[in-house]
Parts: C-alpha cells; structure tokens; sequence
C-alpha cells in the first residue's frame, strides 16, 4: 500500500510522516520534485495507512 500526502501549490515540504493500523513500514520520504511537494510512505503488509505532510511557502 502507498498514501501520499501534498502541500498547496507554491508549498513545500518541511517534514512529514505517518499513521498505521499495523505491519511494517517500508519507506517514508519526501516526494514530488526539487523542492518536494509531498510525503509519501509505502508499507509491506496490506493495511490502511495514512500520510501527513508539513508545508510551507
């Protein structure tokens, strides 16, 4: 599973994270282009996962 999360335009990302209900992490990174614009996280097991992203201009 991945979720992504994404600042407003003329945004950029200054940190991020994620919630689960449970299974392992694989990757949580900033996404999206130089500078990132989103947060995205993936896991191995197959379960909701939420994104959060933190922006600024």
């Amino acid at each position: 599973m991945t979720a992504t999360a994404l600042c407003l335009a003329g945004e950029s990302v200054v940190g991020g994270g994620f919630s689960g209900t449970n299974g392992n992490i694989r990757d949580s990174f900033p996404s999206g282009g130089t500078p990132p614009t989103g947060w995205t996280v993936t896991t191995t097991a197959n379960q909701t996962i939420t994104a959060f992203v933190l922006c600024a201009t």
